[in-house]
């Protein structure tokens, strides 16, 4: 997506949603709507330089020469008395970004801070994309297995399908589609099928199944082990390649690369679902890649709780906890971070509660979870918390008044 700060511009594809906004009455040209919307929809995804449509590298005064660009066509004033409906709160929202990043990025310390956190995003992203790269390559590997395999079927000096030349009497005609039951026909496609090897029918008589003698394979049983056959050799196909990314996924340990050695023993555990070894291979090295992608998601926690940016700083939390299953802190800044973001007040009870779990003599995680309680109305349920609270840590003011508070409800 390329942004910039003329009207009209090419960006994102607006939504069904957004084209009939563009149709709303309002006393903003349509150009100028469109670009808004365009602005306001990649505002979660888009960082400060892009925002302003400056280089990385762009010094103090082209900052601000952005800047006063893009403001002089969104800045409140100049739609004073103005009817902008349902662009109001988006104008307010870019708005408010642009000013955000014109004051982050002229000031030294600010960007050096903000530099670092969007390179934490890039590193985050970066290990997410080459984690869900594993599934593409999964399906590689079983493509490349079953080739393999077919064309070892194909092969005819590794494959038994070939019939080998006959010997003995030549065979009698093929008798006339009348002649031949439905039996026969079956006959004659299980003796394809293993090899030629059956006796060959009396030249006299058209080929009858034998049903007394029991040890004649069956058309059914020449499928069975021609499928067995197959499935042998796909399943050797199969190890064949687990072997390689298992060999890759040492390497990649060897070199300190714990997340492109995740990848690999996962693919390797999904050839080979029932070796236990691989398995454990597999988890273990998926953990250490969580723990590395859970230490990016925390320096962006912390920074967007810094920056008041609590939606971002919920998302970041939740991550945290993806990869640190017995993280209690990381639970409770992702509960407070979802109410604060007025989120979904059913997943910040779960994490408070499971860091309660965790740490239960820890107060401070009893008073997060009564503010969920309270901001989802459950008075009765957070004075329970806070009294629990006050027994382990009677003297804590906090405590005490958000009882009095509760007690007032």
């Amino acid at each position: 997506m390329q942004l910039s700060t003329q009207p009209g511009a090419p960006g994102d594809a607006l939504t069904p949603e957004d084209e009939a906004l563009l149709a709303e009455e309002v006393d903003i040209e349509v150009d100028l709507r469109r670009w808004i919307l365009q602005l306001y929809r990649a505002l979660d995804r888009t960082d400060h330089y892009r925002l302003l449509g400056v280089e990385r590298a762009a010094d103090k005064k082209a900052i601000k020469r952005a800047y006063f660009e893009l403001a002089a066509k969104l800045h409140p004033d100049k739609y004073f008395r103005k009817k902008l409906g349902s662009f109001k709160p988006r104008m307010e929202a870019v708005f408010g970004r642009i000013t955000l990043a014109q004051d982050t990025l002229t000031n030294a310390d600010k960007r050096a801070e903000y530099d670092a956190y969007v390179e934490e995003q890039r590193r985050s992203r970066g290990i997410e994309e080459l984690l869900a790269d594993a599934m593409a390559e999964v399906k590689r590997a079983e493509e490349i297995a079953e080739r393999e395999a077919r064309a070892a079927e194909s092969n005819p000096s590794q494959s038994a399908m070939k019939a080998p030349a006959a010997s003995g009497p030549a065979e009698a005609p093929k008798p006339s589609a009348v002649e031949v039951s439905a039996a026969a026909r079956r006959d004659a496609l299980a003796r394809r099928l293993l090899g030629g090897n059956r006796s060959p029918s009396r030249p006299s008589q058209p080929p009858v199944r034998p049903t007394s003698n029991p040890s004649t394979p069956s058309t059914a049983d020449a499928m069975d082990a021609l499928r067995r056959r197959y499935e042998d050799r796909k399943s050797h196909a199969r190890a064949a390649q687990a072997r390689k990314y298992l060999a890759s996924g040492e390497e990649a340990l060897a070199k300190g690369d714990a997340v492109s050695a995740a990848n690999a023993f996962r693919v390797a555990a999904s050839l080979l679902p029932q070796d236990e070894q691989i398995q454990k291979r597999a988890s273990e090295t998926q953990g250490r890649a969580d723990e590395i992608l859970a230490d990016t998601y925390l320096k962006q926690a912390v920074y967007e709780e810094k920056m008041g940016q609590w939606p971002e700083a919920s998302r970041s939390w939740q991550r945290v906890c993806k990869g640190r299953p017995k993280d209690a802190r990381a639970r409770d800044r992702g509960a407070n971070a979802i109410v604060k973001a007025g989120g979904d007040l059913h997943e910040a009870a779960r994490l408070a509660q499971e860091a309660i779990a965790i740490a239960p003599d820890n107060t401070a995680f009893r008073v997060t979870l009564a503010n969920v309680y309270l901001a989802a109305g459950l008075a009765l349920s957070a004075r329970r918390e806070l009294e629990t609270a006050a027994q382990r840590a009677p003297h804590d003011d906090t405590i005490q008044a958000m009882l009095k508070r509760v007690a007032k409800a």
